[in-house]
């Protein structure tokens, strides 16, 4: 190695800077300056969004009411809101009844948006008490999902929004 050569930049020498212009860390800079900036071009940020407020016309949704729709497909993809067993019956029936009747409002919602329980992606299920209401819950869910074909799920206790329910749903589906 020469005397001139240099491994690092250094301003004393016009080859070291030369040097530094080449290192794969600047290209790799220059590189992802340049892929940003036409990503950027082709729409992402030169005025091509849509006026805020306006409706995405590639977003199907189900069953609106003033708060949010129970349920919304997306690119391929159905997300329900959170599913509870029948209002009317809260007082009067127990964390399995209630996971019945929410796994049945999971089956009409999901055929509704033309797909089902096979093609679960996700299962997020929150229960009153963890202690009493888990095993009647997860006795009634391992009865109705889809074995071979499960998605993931997590479960955790939580306060919920009316004095008698024991169990929410949520689920997140791909189309077939």
């Amino acid at each position: 190695m020469s005397a001139n050569s240099s491994s690092t930049p250094s301003s004393s020498s016009s080859s070291s800077a030369m040097d530094w212009a080449t290192h794969p860390f600047t290209l790799g800079l220059a590189t992802a300056a340049a892929f940003g900036a036409i990503g950027f071009a082709l729409g992402r940020g030169s005025g091509a969004r849509k006026a805020q407020g306006a409706v995405n016309q590639s977003i199907r949704r189900w069953r609106d009411s003033p708060r949010a729709c129970a349920s919304l497909e997306h690119n391929g993809v159905v997300y329900l809101s959170g599913q509870v067993g029948d209002i009317d019956k809260l007082e009067t029936s127990d964390a399995a009844e209630q996971t019945r009747q929410t796994l049945k409002k999971i089956d009409d919602l999901l055929a509704e948006a033309g797909t089902n329980k096979k093609n679960i992606l996700s299962a997020q299920i929150w229960v009153k008490d963890i202690t009493q209401h888990f095993e009647p819950m997860n006795q009634v869910w391992n009865e109705w999902v889809d074995t071979p074909n499960k998605g993931v799920r997590a479960c955790v206790e939580a306060h919920m929004a009316r004095p008698g329910l024991l169990v929410e749903i949520k689920i997140i589906a791909a189309m077939p």
